[in-house]
């Protein structure tokens, strides 16, 4: 019992944040083990090693936290929604907390490890998940197919899974290449690649494009020769499974087809092959156009959508006189018109600082950290279709990433 109890105490950190994972599909309930990172961080200054290492990570979050942060703060005096913008400003205050919080408590390299493996098995299990709800019509737990999306565990929330299954997908496929065979990695590259395809959401169609792109880039390096192998044969598996999930899936077909109507080059084929997003970035270019220094409030933008859309925008009319845009759906055009030119300039910082810690950290910590940096690459991806970046779900994972990459930094960054 004395064994257990040693144990889950120094191994807690590692388990809430593989939770972290595990509710993502749940709602909001992922916040929990997050909340509860952010108020360990004041219990944790007590402890002088914990101090030390937090301070090392905070050379490397607070500027970015302050990139997030400050344009948020600056949207919210004269936003178009002041009670929202200033509440969502207040709350995003526990993700420099947790993110400190978990630099600290995961700074052990064992403890990363085993949230790399755990997350690992939950993402082969999603995957697998969402294969059985394809086939069978409900998923493994008994949960029904939504009519617009396969879903799995993710219920309602059925647009995230394929998505997620996309951004977190580094971590699997690092795990798989570092501890198991090739033809696992190849295995498990397939698995999480036809699961997206099925989902139906093109924007996890071309963060598996990416990470695709990413590994060939890799296998050319010496150390990974053991994998060029198996990665030839991966432009032929995934051949195949898009080829099968073709047929099987109608949802595929569906979305194949709509994006195959953008080679007619007309606004009313681009405008049906972006799911009627034309009319939201304009709509969202037109909020900056007037508010271009700080933006219209940040997560106001369901608010001044109804001022500055079309008369006849389909999505007013399609959700009964409302707004059924609840953000801009392109990170760039989001951060522009939610927080403006203000915004904007912190994102491009935060980009550069981010690239500078990269290219200045010593090369074991770049091995370290190479999962979760692509991951957040993917969820940024400027030329893809977002989920709002200032929303709980996203802001949270994003938060949660950088804690961990956060977690890898062994020494101060040579500047």
């Amino acid at each position: 019992m004395k064994l257990l109890a040693r144990r889950l105490a120094t191994e807690w950190p590692s388990w809430f944040a593989v939770l972290f994972i595990a509710l993502l599909p749940f709602g909001r309930l992922s916040e929990v083990p997050l909340s509860l990172f952010a108020i360990s961080f004041f219990f944790l200054l007590r402890n002088a090693r914990h101090r030390q290492d937090m301070a090392r990570a905070a050379h490397f979050l607070v500027p970015l936290f302050a990139c997030f942060w400050l344009p948020m703060v600056i949207s919210s005096f004269d936003s178009m929604l002041p009670d929202k913008s200033w509440s969502q400003s207040l709350a995003a205050l526990r993700f420099l907390t947790a993110g400190l919080a978990m630099a600290a408590l995961l700074h052990t390299p064992s403890l990363r490890w085993r949230v790399l493996r755990w997350t690992s098995f939950l993402l082969v299990f999603w995957a697998v998940d969402g294969f059985v709800q394809l086939l069978l019509g409900a998923d493994l737990f008994g949960i029904t197919m939504n009519p617009d999306r396969l879903n799995a565990l993710f219920v309602e929330k059925y647009q995230f899974y394929g998505p997620t299954l996309a951004m977190l997908s580094p971590l699997l496929l690092e795990y798989a290449r570092r501890e198991w065979p090739a033809w696992a990695w190849a295995l498990s590259f397939t698995l999480i690649l036809g699961a997206v395809m099925i989902s139906g959401m093109r924007s996890g169609w071309l963060s598996m494009a990416i990470v695709l792109a990413t590994y060939f880039f890799l296998m050319l390096k010496r150390e990974n020769r053991e994998l060029r192998r198996t990665m030839l044969t991966v432009p032929l598996l995934a051949v195949l499974i898009a080829a099968g999930s073709y047929f099987a899936s109608p949802l595929f077909q569906e979305r194949v087809e709509m994006t195959r109507a953008i080679s007619e080059g007309t606004g009313k084929a681009i405008d049906y092959a972006s799911s009627e997003r034309l009319p939201i970035f304009n709509t969202a270019w037109a909020m900056y156009y007037n508010h271009p220094i700080n933006g219209v409030g940040v997560r106001a933008f369901p608010e001044a959508y109804m001022v500055y859309a079309a008369e006849d925008d389909i999505h007013i009319s399609k959700s009964g006189g409302k707004s059924g845009a609840t953000h801009a759906h392109n990170v760039v055009l989001e951060v522009m018109s939610d927080t403006g030119s203000i915004g904007l300039a912190g994102l491009l910082l935060a980009i550069v600082l981010a690239f500078r810690h990269w290219r200045n950290a010593v090369p074991a910590q770049r091995q370290d950290a190479f999962p979760f940096a692509l991951a957040l690459v993917l969820i940024l991806f400027p030329l893809n279709s977002h989920f709002a970046i200032y929303g709980t779900y996203t802001s949270s994972l994003i938060w949660f990433l950088l804690g961990l990459w956060a977690a890898t930094i062994r020494d101060p960054v040579v500047s």
